[in-house]
Parts: C-alpha cells; sequence; structure tokens
C-alpha cells in the first residue's frame, strides 16, 4: 500500500491532526507573545520603581550638599560621598538596566544614556567640588533643578511605554479569546459536518438493521475511515441479510423439529402414566392404543399378543370393532405380516405400520397401524424404540402381577388344606373311629355304660372339631379395614384383645409403602398365627408386637408375650402345625424366624426380611 493510499484510508486522522497542529501553533505563538509581553511589563514596572527613586535620591544628594557646605570638611565628604554612592547605586540597578530596551537608538534608552552621563559628567564632579569648596555648592544646585527634569521625563517615559505594553497585552488576550472562540466554532462545525452527521447516518443505518430492515444501505462515499466503515457496514448488512433468511429457515425447521419432539414426549409421558399400575385393564390398553394412533394420526390400531404356542390373536382394537369382524380382521392382519421386515423392530409397508413389542430377545406381540394418506412415518424413528419398551413392559408386568396373584392364591389354598388336613380331618378321623366302635358295641351289645362312653369320646371328637374348625375360619379370614399396613396392623391387635382380652403394646415404625403387597399379606398372616398361638397356647396376660427397619433395610419384627414358654420339644411336637406355616411364609419373604426365650418368662417371636428382595 502507498502513501498515498495510506494518505486515503486515513483521511480524516490527517485532517482532524493538521487542525489540531495549526491551533497549537497559533496558541503557543500567541501565549509565547504573552509571556514576552508579560516579562517586559514586569522588567518596566521595576524600573519605573527604580527610577522614581532616582528623582527622590537627586534631592536627597541637593540637600545633603546644600546642608554639608556649612560643615566641616570630613562631615561634608563623608554624607556627599554616601549620598552619591547610593544615587549610582540605583542608576546601574539590574531592575532599571533590564527595563530599558535593547535599540540603543530608542528615545528611553538615548534618555537613559543622558542623564548616565550628566551624573558622571556633572552631577558627581560639581558635587565632589563641593567637598573640596563649600562656596562652590551654588553652582551644583544651580544644575540640580535641570537634571531633575531629566529624571522626571525619564520617569514618564518608562511609565508609558508599560502602558502602551498593558494595552497590547490586553490588546493580545482579547484576540486570544476571540480567535479561540472563533476556532472552537470552526472547529465545531468541521466535526458536525465531517464527522458527527456521518456517524449519526450510520449509527441510524445500524438502528434499522437491529430492527430487522436489512434492506436499509448507507449512503455515505467519502474516501476516508468512515467511508471505508460504511462499505464494510454495508457488505455486513448483506451478509446479515443472507444468514437472517437461512437462520429463519434453520428456526423454523428446529420449531418444527421440538414441536414433534415434544409431541413425543408428551406421548412417552402419557403412556408411561397410564401403564403406571400393574393392574392393566381393557380400559387402560384402549387408552393406549388411542394416544399412540392420535400421534401417528393413523385410522386404526391392532395389538397383537402371542399365546404360550406362538399364535396370535387380537388382544384389543381402536377404533373398537364388533366381536364378529374381529375373525376378518385377524384374517387380515395375518396375510399383511409376513410382508414386513422381520429384522426390523419397526417397518412401514403400504402404509402400515409394524412395530414388535420386544421384552429381551422374546416377542411379545404386535402393534399394527393402518395411517393415512397423508401421515409421514420413519420406520427408523427412536419413538417406536420407546413405545414398543412402555407397551412390552405393561404387559410383563401385568402378567407377572396376574402370576403372583395366582401363585397366592395356590399358596393359599395350599395352606388352607394342610390346616384343614392337620387339624379338623384328623378330628373328624378320630370321629369317625369312634363311630365304627359304637357301631361295634351296639351290634355286641355292650353295656351301657360303655355305649355311653363312645358317646361321650364322639361328642369330643365333634366340639374339638368343630373348634378347629372355627379356628381355621379366624385365622384365614383376612379382611383388611384399610389400603394402610399400619391401620390393618392395629386392627388386628384389636381383634386379638377384644377375642382374648390379653393385653397389648404396640410399636410400628414400618409405614407400609416399603412393602409390596405379596409381602404385606405374608407379614399379616404370621402376626395373626404368632396372636393365634398366644391366644391358645401361652397363658399369658400381655403381648409386645415391634415392627421396625435398620440401616440395612432390614424389616425386624418381634412378638413377645409373658406366658408360659415354649421348649424345643414342644415345638417339635406333633400337632403344632401353626409354628410350620409361619416358618413357610418366613421363607417366601426370603426370611429367617426363630423362637427364643423372652425374659422374665414368656416366647418371643423374631421375623427378619429384607425390603428389596
Amino acid at each position: 500500500m502507498n502513501i498515498r493510499q495510506k494518505i486515503q484510508d486515513r483521511k480524516l486522522f490527517f485532517q482532524f491532526a493538521l487542525l489540531l497542529t495549526i491551533i497549537s501553533f497559533a496558541a503557543t505563538f500567541l501565549l509565547f507573545s504573552i509571556f514576552l509581553l508579560t516579562g517586559q511589563s514586569s522588567s518596566k514596572g521595576s524600573a519605573i520603581n527604580v527610577s522614581g527613586s532616582l528623582r527622590m535620591q537627586s534631592y536627597v544628594v541637593a540637600l545633603t550638599v546644600a546642608e554639608s557646605s556649612t560643615k566641616d570638611s570630613r562631615y561634608r565628604e563623608h554624607s556627599i560621598t554616601a549620598a552619591l554612592d547610593e544615587f549610582q547605586k540605583r542608576l546601574n540597578s539590574p531592575g532599571l538596566v533590564k527595563g530599558l530596551p535593547s535599540n540603543k537608538s530608542d528615545p528611553l534608552f538615548v534618555l537613559y544614556n543622558k542623564i548616565y552621563k550628566d551624573y558622571y559628567n556633572k552631577l558627581k564632579p560639581l558635587a565632589e567640588e563641593v567637598i573640596a569648596n563649600p562656596h562652590s555648592a551654588e553652582t551644583f544646585l544651580e544644575f540640580v533643578p535641570s537634571f531633575v527634569e531629566s529624571v522626571d521625563k525619564f520617569v514618564f517615559d518608562i511609565e508609558q511605554s508599560l502602558n502602551y505594553q498593558m494595552v497590547w497585552l490586553r490588546v493580545g488576550l482579547i484576540i486570544t479569546c476571540v480567535v479561540a472562540f472563533l476556532v472552537g466554532i470552526l472547529f465545531l462545525f468541521y466535526f458536525q459536518h465531517v464527522f458527527f452527521k456521518p456517524i449519526l447516518k450510520l449509527s441510524e443505518v445500524a438502528s434499522e438493521v437491529r430492527r430487522g430492515n436489512f434492506k436499509v444501505r448507507s449512503d455515505y462515499s467519502q474516501e476516508n475511515e468512515l467511508g471505508k466503515f460504511s462499505d464494510n457496514l454495508n457488505f455486513m448488512i448483506e451478509d446479515l441479510s443472507r444468514l437472517y433468511s437461512s437462520l429463519e429457515d434453520e428456526v423454523r425447521k428446529k420449531t418444527l423439529d421440538l414441536n414433534e419432539k415434544n409431541k413425543t414426549i408428551n406421548l412417552l409421558f402419557r403412556l408411561r402414566s397410564i401403564f403406571s399400575t400393574h393392574e392393566l385393564s381393557e380400559k387402560d390398553l384402549t387408552r393406549g392404543l388411542k394416544e399412540f394412533l392420535d400421534y401417528l394420526k393413523g385410522e386404526k390400531i391392532i395389538l397383537l399378543l402371542k399365546s404360550m404356542d406362538g399364535t396370535l390373536h387380537i388382544s384389543s382394537v381402536y377404533p373398537p370393532s364388533e366381536h364378529s369382524k374381529k375373525a376378518e380382521i385377524m384374517k387380515r392382519v395375518e396375510a399383511l405380516l409376513p410382508n414386513f421386515d422381520s429384522h426390523k423392530l419397526a417397518s412401514v409397508r403400504n402404509h402400515r405400520l409394524q412395530i414388535k413389542i420386544k421384552t429381551g430377545s422374546s416377542e411379545i406381540g404386535y402393534l399394527l397401524v393402518l395411517l393415512g394418506e397423508e401421515t409421514n412415518v420413519s420406520p427408523d424413528a427412536q419413538i417406536f424404540e420407546s413405545v414398543s419398551e412402555i407397551f412390552a413392559t405393561a404387559l410383563v408386568n401385568a402378567r407377572k402381577h396376574e402370576e403372583g396373584y395366582r401363585l397366592a392364591l395356590f399358596e393359599e389354598r395350599s395352606t388352607i388344606a394342610r390346616e384343614l388336613h392337620d387339624s379338623i380331618a384328623q378330628s373328624l378321623a378320630f370321629s369317625r373311629i369312634q363311630l365304627t366302635r359304637l357301631s361295634f358295641a351296639i351290634t355286641n351289645k355292650e353295656s351301657q355304660e360303655g355305649l355311653n362312653e363312645i358317646v361321650r369320646e364322639l361328642k369330643t371328637g365333634i366340639s374339638t372339631a368343630y373348634r378347629q374348625l372355627r379356628e381355621v375360619l379366624t385365622a384365614f379370614r383376612l379382611k383388611p379395614t384399610s389400603s394402610d399396613l399400619r391401620q390393618n396392623i392395629r386392627s388386628i391387635m384389636e381383634e386379638f384383645h377384644e377375642r382374648s382380652g390379653i393385653s397389648y403394646k404396640l410399636k410400628n415404625d414400618v409405614m407400609g409403602f416399603e412393602l409390596g403387597a405379596n409381602k404385606q399379606v405374608h407379614l399379616i398372616h404370621i402376626l395373626r398365627e404368632a396372636l393365634t398361638n398366644i391366644e391358645k397356647h401361652s397363658r399369658a396376660t400381655e403381648a409386645v408386637v415391634s415392627l421396625s427397619i435398620d440401616s440395612n433395610n432390614q424389616i425386624n419384627v418381634t412378638i413377645a408375650d409373658n406366658g408360659q414358654g415354649l421348649s424345643l420339644k414342644d415345638k417339635n411336637k406333633k400337632g403344632h402345625f401353626g409354628l410350620s406355616i409361619m416358618e413357610e411364609r418366613a421363607n417366601a419373604l426370603n426370611g429367617k424366624l426363630s423362637f427364643e426365650e423372652n425374659s422374665p418368662k414368656g416366647l418371643m417371636v423374631k421375623l427378619k426380611f429384607s425390603i428389596t428382595n
């Protein structure tokens, strides 16, 4: 880049620099001139003071000569010499000499030179002559008035010169102020025209761009810094216009994408909310299918499930179809399924969408959606994987829940059967034997006393069977009064007190939500069986029940009484079927059941099991 180009690129800078240089030189010149005038004025002031003292000293010399003419020679010599020395000192004073003009032809300098010569050539010799000849004092005094007149004129001329310089100083100050004002006005005008107006226009262009108007352009075209800035601003606006157009398209696409993702998230949230319960009803399935069909904007959705032998059957259809039409729909579905890609989780063919419902590597079934003509679905969308997972999880949990209830029912039936076999069935078998004995005794015509003994034993057996039946019914009539475990346990304790009259103490730190429904059932049955044993066998007056959770998420249950206790021999003795049932339930909880002696007397039943297992 050459020098000329540099000057054009920085034209405003050089203009400002030139203007400031001119102003600086002018201000420096004026201030220097004022400085010189001020210095000369100061010297003239000092010269006025000294010259004024010359006039006074002239009178002092005259008075000294006149007075000492009548005195002795020594006095005259001392006084006249002292007066002349003082006058000479003032005449040669630096303050007076500096106040004189440097031009020797100047009238003021000529007048000073005349006074200087008159002093040394006339005044001083005449005064010294009086020392030797007192009678020559009259000649000296005749000369003094003319000499003083010259001094007066010298003082007056110095004052005039000082006044002249002060006038010029004031004029210079006025000129400086006027020039400074005019230069300031000129500078402001120049800045307004050359700098501020273009900056304001460029700012207006920037404001328009900020408001989104990308059609505006700057018309400033000078070859200077602002011109270059204007060109760059125009280029930037053009780039912004292109970027903004592309950004609007990108934002529009991103907005649509975010809306789709938001719809997807809402769909997944609603599906998880619908299938949040373990008890999956037909109504829940229909709601879930409707949500997914509305998301896809399809026409119909069919849920197909596999049975144990691998055959498919229709579980749900939305919108609902008549039962007579399900067979026809199933035929169409069986014809469609082979046309889909069996290796993909989701595939689309002929406006039909198939989604596999998988859990791990096993297939539970399919979701088949009949799409509309305008529906555009990508088979690789991640949403289908999430939907498949949600439906699979809901169906598997529902099956597990149903299986759990079924197993619990079988277990309860097995427990009741054991109870009936080990108690009532034995009593009935004993009664049957007694009936055989009675029949044999009647046939053999035994004595009335023998017959009465058999009848009494038969009555005892029947009463025992009846009592045992009532105990079994009481033990297995589990009617929770509330969904709250704490309330159910308190109800069991109140029922135990009302039935047996035995007082109790209860400390329960288990809220209930920590345990599943199956574990709650086992826990309540173990507690009820332990209380029944206290009622039947302990002869206790008080029962203490405690439930707590330790730091390892282990639930500790303690059931203690102050009765007669239970020895190991009694525990293993035939007939204590309740204890074995309690142990079976403890094993179902993956827990540990133990029987210990209570201090000072009685039995303590301890149960410990984990929340998580």
